[in-house]
């Protein structure tokens, strides 16, 4: 089935998406980070955490009161390169955004830093904040839990979240190497994605309640079976997958004084939009200077690139590699979004009484 796109200017959805946030009560500035980090997604491809999240995901729970659109966190723990901070249930983007730059602060005294972040919301695409370390010629990390929807190796419970986690790292020519990366076999976004356009999911991405493979999407029932851990298999390493699931909680979630998500309780709809995050900066000539460094991870990627290729691969990519082909592509021609992504923007602009102008 051929689904028909829509090309959308980056630009033009990034101020639609501004002007709906704060007709939702977010305040401008905090409205502006959050319109071009969703967007942002879009352009590198991360179409499952994109605008198509703004209305049914973030627009929602705004309106469900369980986002604080007027946050004032706190850090309650510091040291010179490290900090807890307590997110008071702000807006995701808003509050990791603010912890990514403490933790560039920090790096910039001291050669890195770490912050670890409890009581915030979704945050949307990890490689964003790992990403914003670039500018500064350090090295990015962002990792964040989520609602449990993951199975533990040999149960059919749901333990642990997709638990994304993200490494940026800056090249000289090269695009940097970008890693964003679900701890789970795939993000949930895909399952979302799957729904959207009425197909069908491969078998071993999740199982029901009875630890069978599911393969339609729809059929997927929170808390009752789930995704499996990267690997999603023993043969393969689903306990690998596992384990880096659980580091990832350990890091957000223990780390920050949240707790770990298997033990949340509370309505579905304000666990799913919990959060804890962990992020960190190393500042690059802090081990040794920088141009030597960029052009070393040029020099690698060039290596891997000019491989052996197999018939029919054009080329070969290091993570981040492939995301900024399609960055160049979107900013030019536009992000293409699909029919239910367009209703789902209309329905809002109508909803708030803005224009739809995209």
């Amino acid at each position: 089935m051929t689904i028909k796109q829509t090309r959308v200017d980056a630009n033009k959805l990034i101020d639609f998406s501004a002007k709906a946030l704060q007709k939702l009560g977010v305040p401008e500035e905090d409205a502006k980070i959050t319109a071009k980090m969703l967007v942002a997604s879009d352009l590198r491809g991360i179409d499952s955490h994109g605008v198509a999240h703004l209305n049914m995901f973030y627009a929602r729970r705004i309106k469900l009161g369980i986002i604080n659109l007027h946050p004032r966190p706190k850090v309650f723990s510091q040291a010179s390169a490290t900090a807890t901070i307590d997110g008071d249930q702000g807006l995701g983007f808003v509050i990791g955004h603010w912890a990514m730059t403490e933790a560039i602060k920090r790096a910039q005294k001291t050669g890195a830093g770490f912050i670890t972040v409890g009581n915030s919301t979704h945050f949307g695409a990890a490689s964003y904040y790992a990403m914003m370390a670039l500018e500064y010629d350090m090295i990015g990390i962002a990792m964040t839990n989520s609602v449990a929807g993951v199975v533990a190796p040999g149960s059919t419970k749901p333990a642990v979240g997709t638990n994304p986690l993200a490494v940026a790292v800056p090249a000289q020519e090269k695009p940097p190497f970008v890693l964003d990366m679900a701890t789970s076999v795939v993000a949930g976004g895909k399952l979302e994605i799957a729904r959207r356009l009425g197909a069908s999911i491969p078998e071993g991405w999740a199982i029901d309640n009875e630890g069978k493979p599911i393969t339609d999407p729809n059929k997927r029932t929170p808390g009752e079976g789930g995704l499996l851990p990267l690997g999603g298999n023993p043969t393969q390493g689903i306990y690998k997958g596992f384990g880096l699931g659980v580091l990832v909680e350990i890091l957000c979630g223990i780390l920050s004084g949240s707790g770990a998500a298997i033990l949340h309780e509370g309505p579905s709809e304000a666990r799913g939009n919990a959060g804890d995050h962990f992020f960190g900066a190393l500042r690059i000539d802090s081990f040794l200077p920088v141009d030597k460094f960029k052009k070393s991870m040029d020099e690698m990627i060039e290596a891997f690139e000019t491989l052996p290729k197999l018939p029919n691969v054009k080329k070969i990519f290091v993570a981040g590699g492939y995301e900024a082909e399609i960055t160049k592509d979107r900013k030019a021609n536009g992000i293409p979004l699909d029919p239910p992504v367009i209703l789902s923007l209309q329905e809002l602009a109508k909803e708030l009484n803005i224009e739809y102008n995209l």
